[in-house]
C-alpha cells in the first residue's frame, strides 16, 4: 500500500480512515457516492477519498491533485469523523 500524500496541501501526515457502507445512488451526479474509504488530512482537514491519498493502482500524486481539484474538492465534505 501506498503512503498517505493530501492532494490538497501536500502533507504525509493523515488522522482517521473512514470505510463506509452506502446506499446504492445515481453516481453520475454525486462522485462521493461512489467513495467507500476516506482520509482525514490531518494537516488541512480534508477528507480526501482512499484512492486519491494513497495513489491506488499506481496513480501519481500529479493524476491525484488534478483528479481531486476537478472531482472532489468543489463537493468537499469536510465533515469530522
Amino acid at each position: 500500500m501506498n503512503s498517505f500524500i493530501c492532494p490538497d496541501c501536500g502533507s504525509e501526515d493523515s488522522s482517521e480512515e473512514l470505510l463506509l457502507s452506502k446506499e446504492i445512488n445515481d453516481y453520475s451526479k454525486d462522485p462521493w457516492a461512489s467513495v467507500l474509504q476516506q482520509i482525514e488530512c490531518l494537516s488541512c482537514g480534508s477528507i480526501i477519498p482512499s484512492h486519491l491519498a494513497e495513489r491506488w493502482n499506481n496513480l501519481s500524486i500529479e493524476d491525484a491533485k488534478k483528479e481531486w481539484k476537478e472531482k472532489y474538492k468543489k463537493n468537499n465534505q469536510r465533515q469530522k469523523f
